[in-house]
């Protein structure tokens, strides 16, 4: 038996708030549903995040629900739980759940699972940090019940383990309970897999299938999971996605003619129109020649951004507000903090509870962090 494991789709993000952006997502999550029923897979799991936002657009409503259709009458079964990005944090009804109940998709339980081809299907949705307790408490209920089932048995989580990340995990691979071949796991946005001997199969995070504004412009690749069960031991196989590269490049001012000419023949050899992001090194820069040079990269990138180095401090001059304010706010936070992973612990964790104005759950989250040493160097 095989099976997808798709996650972090954020339908519906547009970078820089071009729809060239959004549509190479939906391109992206079409390609992997594709691939899978190619490849004759019997379950598609999808582990949260399936949307950007918890009110998505119409194009997003209509992308997901052509694809679960589309599986559905391949008799492919789908199923999925909902991560951070899918719930409203107004305790709206998730919108996802529309698609379970027209039976397109299998919204999956810790309590009950859902069998495809004898392999247990369990899951639970995304937990806030304060809120682990009882995330932790549905998982020991979801072994006992897992311990009834002779087949195969998979979990499907959206949460961050402190295993692969200290900073942004909240729960740990030992919170996990045991005896379940496969671990579907979201929530990260690069892929992972690790395998632990307490938990018997493997863990894995297939990461997001296309950059998300965690993650900036960079050269990365993207793909899915895709796990053969027949075996006494589930054997996974990471699947890269055909996506529009990006590209960061750090350039001399004083040869800004020459140097803008290596970029336009670097873009010239994608097959899409590429993105990138330009850090101009030197003294005495003027914004204007910079400026003047890059139009020449209109042609062949689809968007690029820039930032002048003097004296190697980097300066920032917003004339507008940012084109993609998530991923500014991501690197700034970077930069002050010296740190992505304590970006990524204060953009993605702090301050998500601070504009639910969360106070208590915020001085939780900081005093464990503090507890446990996660910003290094011990008291002061």
């Amino acid at each position: 038996m095989l099976i997808s494991h798709i996650s972090d789709l954020h339908l519906g993000y547009a970078q820089f708030g071009l729809e060239e952006r959004e549509e190479d997502v939906y391109q992206s999550f079409h390609e992997a549903i594709d691939v899978s029923i190619k490849e004759g897979v019997r379950l598609v799991i999808l582990a949260g995040d399936l949307f950007h936002n918890p009110r998505p657009c119409g194009k997003a409503i209509i992308t997901l629900g052509n694809a679960l259709k589309k599986l559905k009458e391949k008799q492919i079964s789908a199923a999925f739980v909902l991560g951070e990005h899918d719930i409203s944090r107004l305790r709206d009804v998730p919108f996802a759940h529309i698609y379970s109940n027209l039976g397109l998709a299998k919204k999956l339980r810790h309590d009950e699972p859902f069998v495809v081809d004898n392999c247990a299907v369990f899951g639970a949705d995304k937990e806030r940090r304060s809120n682990i307790d009882s995330l932790i408490e549905k998982l020991r209920h979801a072994e006992q019940v897992a311990k009834q089932h002779d087949g195969k048995k998979v979990l499907v989580l959206h949460q961050g383990l402190t295993d692969f990340n200290k900073f942004a995990g909240e729960l740990n691979s030992t919170d996990l309970p045991g005896g379940f071949n496969y671990y579907a796991l979201g929530h990260y946005h690069d892929h992972q897999e690790k395998r632990f001997g307490y938990l018997g199969g493997a863990l894995a995070y297939p990461g997001s299938i296309d950059l998300t504004p965690s993650e900036g412009i960079k050269a990365v690749e993207k793909g899915f999971i895709m796990i053969d069960m027949s075996g006494e031991e589930p054997s996974t196989h990471w699947i890269p996605l055909n996506r529009r590269q990006q590209f960061s490049v750090r350039i001399n001012y004083g040869d800004i003619a020459g140097e803008v000419g290596k970029i336009i023949e670097e873009a010239k050899g994608f097959g899409k129109k590429p993105v990138a992001r330009i850090e101009v090194a030197g003294n005495n820069i003027d914004s204007k020649v910079i400026a003047e040079n890059l139009k020449r990269l209109n042609d062949c990138c689809l968007h690029y951004v820039w930032q002048p180095l003097e004296d190697r401090i980097a300066t920032t001059v917003y004339d507008s507000k940012p084109a993609d304010i998530d991923s500014e706010l991501y690197r700034l936070s970077a930069e002050a903090l010296g740190s992505d992973e304590l970006a990524r612990f204060a953009v993605g964790e702090i301050l998500p509870l601070a504009a639910d104005k969360d106070a208590r759950s915020v001085l939780e989250l900081v005093w464990e962090a503090y507890k446990a040493n996660k910003f290094g160097g011990g008291t002061k």
